[in-house]
């Protein structure tokens, strides 16, 4: 039998799948990290239409709505990825 060894293996890249919501909020990352954050707001709401419970994508929504100057979109932001995380903990305990 032929051993694997994972460490070499090739990673593969994430593939679009229009039903991820980790698809989407990882891509938004990387927008966000190439400073493009109208593309990577845009990432991150779709990541909410797939899931409106996915606390880390409001999460990084609020911060880009910062960065855009839209406090009171970033306060809303904040408030329902606390509220989401706190359900998602909670699930848990």
């Amino acid at each position: 039998m032929k051993k694997t060894n994972l460490l070499n293996s090739p990673i593969q890249p994430l593939k679009p799948n229009s039903n991820d919501k980790a698809f989407y909020n990882t891509e938004g990352v990387k927008k966000a990290d190439e400073f493009k954050f109208k593309e990577a707001f845009e990432y991150f709401t779709k990541a909410i239409e797939l899931d409106p419970k996915y606390y880390l994508s409001y999460f990084n929504r609020a911060t880009i709505e910062m960065e855009m100057g839209n406090i009171l979109g970033a306060m809303s932001d904040f408030k329902l990825s606390e509220r989401f995380r706190l359900l998602d903990l909670s699930q848990i305990i």
